[in-house]
């Protein structure tokens, strides 16, 4: 366009202001859903920390007590005044403190804590205890063997003629075998020197035989031959349970013998049971329930299928009570 001095004027055009879109709104931030959530545990976490530090540090410092040597029921009265708790951590062998006693604790004896702190413990077992072997017939080099391997020595040791045993051979030791010792203790052994001479007369083995044969060598040797009876279910009638004088006894012109032969009652009521099949044996017990009372009539470790058949002499109405394992499987009327 024109002005009067004959100049181009520029156009300006107005904008169509109708013409313009709307620009979209701003999305939300992807990340704000899952900031949010954790900005919130982070809050709460913080929030725990300084109301637990709160407590703690409100509680009461006290003094560790010394616990050695005591035993668990007066360490819990020493840490109860306190507010201390008390954690057994383990168990050792040690013959300075007594079986059961504390002998560590962890914090110390001394150490300031506070309310609430858990003292842990280790219990003594005593001295290190141990079962003597059962030597009984081994070869004196297999006797030393096993005491040595089982944290024993040998103690003193002695030498008689013998029946049973040949030479050598462990006839018995004190402490007997099963015995509980402490560790490295002495066990002492008596050997065999085989068969006595023909000066020496020894107590032969009447376990298992009967009353005939005892008093027919009682009269060969000169020994009178005494009899005690006793009832005993799981053997025969007759059968000699025991002696005294003990087999190897040595024995002189004029030494009573005592024999102790079962009586048990071979007819009247009997106890049957069939032992349940499994992969062990079973502690089998009979308990007999009459007018006199209850009482053990047999007990024995049975193995899986093994039939039990035990007479037995009851007084008027009768019942029997079978336990195996210690729990009762089943119950007989006993007529």
């Amino acid at each position: 366009m024109a002005n009067g001095s004959g100049r181009m004027m520029p156009t300006y055009t107005r904008p169509d202001l109708g013409s313009l879109a709307t620009p979209p709104p701003p999305k939300p931030a992807r990340w704000l859903p899952v900031l949010l959530p954790v900005l919130v545990l982070l809050l709460a976490y913080v929030s725990f920390r300084w109301a637990v530090g709160a407590v703690i540090h409100s509680r009461t410092v006290v003094r560790v007590p010394d616990l050695n040597g005591k035993s668990v029921s007066d360490a819990l009265n020493l840490l109860s005044p306190a507010r201390l708790g008390l954690l057994k951590e383990g168990e050792q062998f040690d013959k300075r403190f007594p079986a059961g006693t504390i002998l560590r604790q962890n914090p110390s004896a001394g150490m300031r804590v506070r309310e609430g702190h858990v003292i842990k413990i280790a219990l003594s077992q005593g001295g290190e205890t141990l079962f003597v072997p059962d030597l009984t017939g081994q070869p004196f080099r297999n006797a030393q063997t096993a005491l040595q391997n089982a944290g024993l020595g040998v103690g003193e040791m002695d030498a008689r003629p013998s029946l049973r045993f040949e030479k050598d051979q462990v006839m018995s030791t004190d402490p007997p075998g099963g015995a509980v010792v402490g560790k490295n203790a002495l066990v002492s052994i008596i050997l065999s020197e085989g068969p006595p001479g023909s000066d020496v007369l020894l107590a032969p083995d009447f376990a298992g035989k009967t009353v005939a044969e005892a008093k027919s060598w009682g009269i060969r040797n000169q020994i009178p031959i005494a009899v005690r009876e006793e009832a005993d279910i799981t053997k025969r009638v007759g059968e000699i349970l025991m002696q005294a004088p003990v087999v190897d006894s040595p024995l002189r012109l004029g030494d009573a013998l005592t024999v102790v032969a079962n009586t048990a009652v071979a007819s009247g009521p009997r106890v049957r049971y069939e032992v349940p099949q499994g992969a062990s044996d079973r502690d089998v017990r009979i308990l007999v329930v009459d007018e006199t009372g209850e009482r053990e009539v047999y007990r024995k470790a049975q193995a899986p299928g093994s039939r039990i058949d035990v007479p037995v002499s009851v007084k008027g109405r009768a019942r029997a009570r079978i336990l195996v394992n210690g729990i009762q499987v089943e119950e007989q009327d006993l007529q």
